[in-house]
């Protein structure tokens, strides 16, 4: 990361960007333009006017907003400008206590962010095209499945105290409406299964993770997804610590605290694996007597939901490495 010569900081909002770039050890703020392709352009023209650098030695950093940087982000690679989207929260970290913020104030703090860490932080790299449309697949379905829960719970919360005939008549409507969602939910799900039968390796991957006993087709397309197809994230500990699930000593000298998971996590993951554990413990005579032995000796049940969840994701990791399919213990000791 050292190589690149000139250092871009860049806040990203719903429609507009702020700008800074570092020159002679400090950060200078160059302006406001639009998120769009069109400020995009005029960003580049206008920095490269400021100096003979060329763009292939710059690097530009940026926050990860959701879908406000992405534009950037692919219109970036596609200009072969590196560049790293960075987590929001590991910036603001590094920049200890502040008074106040503004969006002049945050592009150069980003600025100064990726002159600091250039020996660290390395560019973003695209996910492959199909696993783009699989995150877009999942995130859709999971929207529908929130919706279709909502309605669920929505009208038993309300029940006290209205009219009888009103709750029929809503709960009949609820019906419809879950039905409707029950019916795009299984629509998506075909879609899933379609895009994983296109792509080989993900079709290999998703038939080895589904041999592990406890792991469906959702969590096989969370595997696959967050891991870009086991690209990304190769470790199976640090895939439970991304999920949640890695417990951490919490101690200083003599005072030792639990030993507890991080809150720093893919919660939607970590809820993911809750429903691998429930099927897990049913379906795998080995995890079942491992859940009712632990839960005798009086270990909480949080406590051992997480550790099945972190005996699964290994369980998983090894499937992948080996590229052969989990095969079931038949002796427990």
């Amino acid at each position: 990361m050292t190589n690149f010569l000139f250092f871009i900081g860049i806040d990203v909002s719903k429609s507009v960007i702020d700008i800074s770039y570092y020159w002679m050890g400090k950060s200078i703020y160059l302006g406001l333009f639009e998120n769009s392709i069109k400020g995009f352009k005029k960003f580049i023209i206008e920095l490269s006017r400021l100096n003979q650098i060329p763009s292939s030695d710059w690097f530009i950093c940026f926050e990860n907003t959701g879908p406000y940087s992405k534009e950037l982000l692919y219109y970036l690679v596609d200009q072969s400008i590196a560049c790293k989207e960075e987590n929001p929260l590991k910036i603001s970290r590094s920049l200890g206590m502040r008074r106040g913020k503004s969006d002049k104030v945050d592009s150069l703090d980003i600025c100064n962010y990726a002159f600091e860490k250039c020996d660290k932080i390395t560019a973003t790299v695209l996910d492959d095209p199909a696993i783009i449309k699989l995150k877009t697949l999942r995130s859709r379905r999971d929207l529908l499945v929130k919706k279709r829960t909502a309605l669920s719970v929505s009208l038993k919360e309300q029940k006290k105290g209205m009219d009888s005939v009103l709750y029929e008549e809503l709960t009949q409507d609820n019906k419809e409406l879950i039905s409707h969602f029950n019916e795009h939910i299984k629509r998506d799900e075909r879609k899933i299964k379609s895009l994983m039968k296109s792509n080989d390796q993900m079709l290999k991957n998703n038939e080895l993770l589904t041999s592990v006993i406890g792991i469906g087709m959702v969590p096989a397309a969370y595997f696959i997804s967050t891991t870009n197809n086991f690209k990304k994230i190769v470790n199976a500990r640090k895939y439970a610590c991304y999920s949640g699930v890695a417990p951490f000593p919490n101690q200083s000298g003599t005072n030792k605290g639990r030993t507890k998971v991080n809150s720093m996590a893919n919660k939607k993951l970590k809820s993911i694996f809750s429903n691998c554990v429930a099927a897990a413990v049913i379906h795998d005579p080995q995890l079942s007597l491992y859940y009712h032995r632990k839960l005798k000796e009086g270990k909480p049940y949080g406590v051992v939901a997480n550790a099945i969840k972190n005996k699964l994701i290994h369980r998983a990791f090894a499937v992948i490495e080996r590229q052969t399919p989990y095969v079931k213990i038949l002796s427990y000791v």
